[in-house]
Formats: C-alpha cells, structure tokens, sequence
C-alpha cells in the first residue's frame, strides 16, 4: 500500500509542478490544477490523513517509518487545505495572468508593471504606475481574502486549534520564536540601516527617509545605476564559468533545462520547477539584465542544483517534502555571489565593486527586514478574521520595518501560504554560516574550489531529507541564529 501511495505521491507533484511551470512560464494562459487534484484526491482525503495520525501514534513504529510517515502526513495535510481553495487559487492566477494595465497609452500586462516601476527613473511615473498597479492587485482582493478564510475555517476540521497550530505540530516550527529570534536583525541594525538609507536616498532619488514610499524601494532595490555591468547577454556564461569553478559542468546537465525563450506572459523573475527529481528540473529565466536579474537567476540555479543532484534513490517524501529553509539556503548561497567582490573581479571583471556591494548589502537588508515585518504581519492575520484591521497591520507592520510608506492593498497579495516568510528568515540566517563554513574549509574563494562542489554535492545528494537545523547541525555550524546575519550587515554597511 505505502509503495503505490509513494508512486502517486510523486506523480502528482510531477502533475502539478508541470503545470505551474507551463503556466508561468507563458506557455499556457490558465492555470488548470483543479483536475489533478482531483485525479489525485484520494492522495489527501479525510480518511488518509486520519489513517496517517494514527500510524503516528501506535508505539510499534520505527524512527525512520516515523520520519516518512510525518513527512506525508505533512503533505497530506497541506494538500488537504490547497484542495478546500482550489477553484480560489485558479480564479486569482488566471485573473493575474489577464489582468492589463493602461500605461502610457499602451496596455502593459499586470507582470510586466513591476519590472516598469523598478527601471523607471521618474518618481512621479513610478508612482502613477505603482498606483495602477495597487489598483488591480485590488480588484481580486475579495477571491484572496474569501480563500484565506476558507483556509482558516479548514483548519479546524482536521483537528488543528488554529491555521498557525497546525503548521507549527506537522512542521516542528514554533513561528512566534522564530518572530521574536529575527525581530533581532530590526533592532541591531536599525542605526545603521537609517544612516545609511538615508544617504542613499538624498543622493540618489533626492528623497529623505520620511518622503520614501514602497515604490522608491522598487526601483532602489533594483539598483539600476548598475546594470550596465550585469549584462544580459552574459548571464548564461557567467553561470556556466561559475559552476564549473565547482566542477559542474552545466552543458552536460541534461536533467536540467534552461528555458530562456521570450513568451509574453512569461513570468519576469526567474524560477526553478523541480517537476520529477532529479530526473527533470526546469530553470526558467526571462533575461533582462541587471543585478537583480543576475541575483534572481543565481538563486533559482541553487534550487536547480540541489534538486538535480538529489539522489534518484531517495523516497519521494524526501524529495518532494521537507523543510524549505534548507533549499533556500542553497539558493541565497548562489545569489549572494553578487556581493563577493572576489567574485565580480573575476566572472564581470569589477575591479572596483565597494560602492556596488554596500549598495547589494543595504538593498539586500531592505528584504530581509521586509520579511521579519512579514513574519510578525503573519502570526497576527492568522489568528483573527479582522481582515480590515490585517490591512492596517500589514501597511503598519512594512512602513516601520523599512523605512518605506507601503499601502495597505497588497495585505494578501504579499502573502504565501504556511509561513513562508519564516524559512526565508531562518534559511538567510543558515546562509552566512554555511558560506563561512565553505571559506574556511575551501578558501575565500570557495566556488572556485572543486572540493568545495564535492562537499556541495554530497549535501544536495540528500534531497530534503534533514531539514535546515539538522543539516546546520550536522556540518557543525548550528544551532542556526542572526548573530552572523547582523554583524554581516553591520559591518558591510557601516
């Protein structure tokens, strides 16, 4: 029974991952995940999830049936609550992938916006735009607010006090700890974050801390005064060269494809659609150029290169399922490259890169305080049904982490289901000590080493078999804290 649940189990992630990847990737305009799910419901039905719990708490059962059980429980439970919102989900992706936006004459698609806003140098233009932007997000706040509650309510029904209940029993995570621990990159960086925001902005846009909105930070963080040096044209071979540094020959990766072909809809920032692992891992680029790009597709290329070296003799809960902060651990050590001026000496020939890097450092710092002020928005909305007053908090919550005035609008649209923020925070703060760890085992310039990519290797070989605090554990580099995280800032930015 366990090996047919298991080839189903995986087949079904295989169905719905290639899905999302036709999808966003703009070969398809709708998004049809409601069939799978119900091709695949017996997957996570009442009776599963019930007959699973069980299984869990006979006294008869071995620590390795446990893990395996615990990670499809996890599954089920999570697959459970998707199935209650289904028809929600395809209603707001679809309305998403339609929605248009009168621009300068011309209508824009709702995806295209952001990345105008991000490269528009008129603050006014960006503001207007940002506005309309605002605007559509809103015309589908009703179907995100009605599938959020649905969630709520579900909940419930499977035994779980609370939404945040039953997140924090089938992922051993206590968020509001993980809350307060990050609340701590707020705290100790806030004087020189402010000192040094304010600089940037008096220099750059002409703006005082106080006079900052949300779309100044879009086109802040995209750093744009710098792209002529992150070419798009080079994007491909600066990933090649430095995969090979590590002995990863790319070119010869055919379990991982590329997908940088032009579609109109296709979805601007890069992503990774692990469809059948490792067997067919899809790296999905939109080339544009600039840092941010770069940064985007380096971090996809570290989900693409654990989930392709992966080994095929892992059960699918140990490739399908686990704890997200380890994957995103791999990815934040490949995009954070861009901050290691070794590394832009020798892969984009910058020779004088400390104004570029503060600048990556404080755009960066931006994010990771945005996610803390998430984190906390998140542990509030999920215990009450107040969703005007969520609103409030959410615009609260981001304008005094960031510095920036952010509207209330996006309170869901900002938003992804069961915490993710949180393995976001956790995998930055695991980042800076795995990439400390590499350093000095490898040398400062560890991605040139190819001991360095064995010992990389042999990690990704797990899959997600240990989540982020085991595999902390296990390299000797945990218990996993901001305190590196911090002083990294701080230093950098001073």
């Amino acid at each position: 029974m366990l090996d047919q649940y298991r080839r189903d189990f995986a087949d079904f992630n295989t169905a719905c991952a290639r899905e999302h990847y036709l999808f966003q990737s703009g070969q398809k305009t709708t998004l049809e995940i409601a069939p799978i799910y119900e091709r695949y419901g017996h997957l996570f039905d009442r009776d599963l999830v019930e007959s699973l719990k069980l299984r869990l708490s006979e006294s008869d059962i071995s620590n390795n049936e446990r893990l395996s059980t615990g990670r499809l429980l996890a599954f089920a439970i999570e697959q459970f609550l998707e199935d209650s919102v289904k028809q929600l989900t395809e209603q707001i992706s679809d309305y998403e992938a339609s929605s248009t936006i009168e621009w300068l004459d011309r209508p824009i698609t709702f995806q295209d916006a952001t990345v105008i806003i991000a490269n528009e140098p008129d603050r006014q233009r960006r503001r207007d735009l940002y506005r309309k932007r605002l605007a559509a997000i809103e015309g589908a706040n009703d179907l995100r607010a009605e599938r959020l509650l649905k969630l709520h309510q579900t909940a419930p029904s499977l035994g779980y006090s609370s939404y945040t209940n039953l997140f924090e029993e089938v992922r051993k995570i206590d968020y509001t700890a993980i809350a307060g621990q990050a609340s701590q990159v707020l705290t100790s960086t806030e004087p020189t974050y402010l000192r040094r925001l304010d600089e940037v902005l008096k220099r750059h846009l002409a703006l005082g801390v106080e006079d900052a909105q949300r779309s100044d930070a879009i086109y802040l963080l995209h750093l744009t005064n710098f792209d002529d040096r992150f070419p798009s044209h080079r994007m491909l071979r600066v990933y090649r060269d430095t995969m090979a540094g590590l002995d990863v020959k790319v070119d010869s990766q055919s379990n991982i494809n590329i997908d940088s072909e032009r579609r109109p809809r296709k979805n601007p920032r890069a992503f990774c659609m692990p469809i059948s692992i490792p067997e067919e891992i899809k790296l999905v680029i939109r080339p544009s150029g600039g840092q941010s790009d770069y940064q985007a597709f380096l971090h996809e290329s570290g989900h693409a290169q654990h989930y392709g070296w992966a080994s095929s003799n892992l059960d699918p809960e140990f490739k399908y399922t686990g704890d997200y902060a380890l994957t995103e651990t791999y990815a934040f050590l490949f995009n954070h490259l861009v901050s290691d001026k070794s590394w832009l000496a020798n892969f984009l020939g910058m020779k004088d890169s400390d104004e570029f890097v503060r600048s990556v450092m404080l755009a960066r710092l931006v994010t990771v305080r945005r996610y803390v002020a998430k984190l906390y928005y998140e542990n509030r909305l999920h215990l009450s049904d107040d969703l005007a007053a969520a609103a409030l908090q959410y615009s609260e919550c981001q304008t005094v982490a960031t510095h920036f005035k952010t509207e209330p609008e996006e309170f869901l649209f900002d938003l992804d289901d069961g915490f993710y923020s949180a393995s976001y925070l956790r995998a930055w703060a695991f980042e800076v000590s795995l990439r400390e760890y590499l350093k000095t085992k490898f040398g400062s310039q560890w991605w040139a080493s190819k001991r360095a990519g064995d010992f990389l290797k042999e990690i990704w070989e797990t899959g997600d078999r240990y989540t982020a605090d085991e595999m902390a554990s296990q390299i000797g580099v945990g218990p996993i804290s901001f305190e590196l995280l911090i002083e990294e800032f701080n230093s950098t930015l001073k």
